[in-house]
């Protein structure tokens, strides 16, 4: 018999910490209340084994391709009429990553002691994302579990094909500017100070460029150390300050105004909410729960703002294009397909329209973007080696020259 462990208050406050053994975590509640106890929390008791079987902090993230693999294999065994238990559990010894496999058995456990799939899922946040609890909570209320798992599962294959598609076009123009900055490290560590010597073995004058790129290499030879501690610090420091929400914010609104990346950054969160905000009203959500859901998962705070706000105007009978309009992040093309899909109970299939749009503009930007940085980043990188070169060059030209 599964057990659990709970937080209670009696009649007079007081706290009580306990453990019981029952089928569900119904009954411990039940019981408890019986006894004139508030539930405060509850949570299956895991054995030992299964607490030091759980993945690694330091795993690997589960990828949207597993999570979409695991929603389409779901939905074909239940469609099939397997048992949602038998099938998690099945689904758990297929599964490569450890993660994936330890959440769909406790999963699988809570499910056989009679708890609902839905609350199941959402027990496992580390695992799974937001829009697949909600998407599993409506098919288990509507009884069309399979047809909501297939939806959700071309969702995230989207997603993740737009995904590969953006990683795929930076690799490249990536790789290019680590070749740069290390040519140029070796420049500034092992070239320049060998003319250094030379220079001041002839005792002349050196012009004002050299001068100062001799500085430069002096301080990156010397104090190398100090130079990696300053970048490593700003750059912990920029970490800490981005998981605040102000910081996050900051971060999210400098990312849209970016000249090259910022537009494609906004229509990928424009074509993540139109396609995650379309899936839930198809599967039957509220907007109002739905937009909810969205506001957390569209990935970029100013969008999610301006979701939040829509959701508030909503919530007190206002149409969901007007504050959307007002916050000036979604483009006049998407309100105007949103205002015609309410207004012809469409807004599902037009959503799905704006989603299939911004993810095809996404991937040929993405592919516009990689061909036009390659070469910005191989001239940048033959500027600052021609200055390098030229800045230590030119005392020799000046000698030449009064010579």
């Amino acid at each position: 018999m599964p057990a659990f462990i709970y937080r209670a208050r009696d009649a007079e406050g007081q706290l009580i910490r306990g453990r019981a053994d029952a089928d569900t975590a119904h009954d411990v509640v039940a019981r408890l209340r019986s006894q004139g106890l508030l539930v405060l929390e509850i949570e299956r008791d895991r054995d030992l084994q299964a607490m030091l079987q759980r993945p690694s902090i330091f795993s690997r993230k589960i990828g949207g391709r597993e999570l979409a693999l695991f929603a389409r294999q779901f939905a074909t065994m239940v469609n099939a009429g397997l048992p949602v238990v038998t099938a998690l559990k099945v689904l758990s010894r297929q599964a490569g990553h450890p993660r994936l496999k330890q959440a769909l058995l406790a999963v699988a456990d809570d499910v056989e002691a009679g708890e609902g799939l839905a609350y199941a899922f959402s027990r496992q946040s580390q695992a799974f994302p937001m829009i697949m609890v909600q998407m599993v909570a409506a098919g288990e209320v509507g009884g069309i579990l399979d047809e909501t798992l297939s939806r959700l599962a071309n969702q995230l294959e989207k997603e993740e094909v737009i995904r590969q598609k953006v990683r795929s076009a930076l690799v490249y123009p990536i790789i290019v500017s680590c070749v740069a900055v290390l040519v140029v490290i070796f420049l500034m560590i092992f070239v320049v100070p060998r003319f250094v010597e030379v220079y001041a073995d002839m005792g002349t004058e050196l012009p004002l460029v050299t001068r100062l790129l001799m500085a430069v290499s002096n301080l990156v030879k010397v104090y190398w150390w100090g130079v990696g501690a300053g970048i490593a610090l700003v750059v912990v420091a920029l970490r800490q300050w981005f998981r605040t929400e102000a910081g996050a914010l900051a971060r999210d609104r400098a990312l849209l105004k970016l000249p090259i990346f910022g537009p494609m950054v906004s229509k990928q969160a424009i074509a993540r909410f139109a396609r995650t905000l379309g899936g839930l009203l198809s599967s039957g959500i509220t907007i109002l729960k739905a937009l909810a859901v969205v506001e957390r998962v569209v990935g970029n705070r100013v969008i999610a703002a301006a979701v939040r706000g829509a959701l508030d105007e909503v919530r007190q009978g206002q149409t969901l294009v007007s504050n959307l309009q007002r916050s000036g992040v979604i483009p006049p093309m998407v309100l105007e397909m949103i205002s015609v899909g309410e207004e012809t109970g469409t807004l599902e299939e037009m959503l799905d329209k704006v989603a299939d749009f911004f993810e095809e503009d996404v991937q040929r930007t993405a592919e516009r973007l990689s061909a036009s940085l390659e070469p910005v980043i191989i001239v940048g990188l033959a500027v600052t080696v021609g200055f390098i070169v030229a800045s230590m060059m030119m005392p020799i030209f000046n000698l030449w020259s009064a010579f």
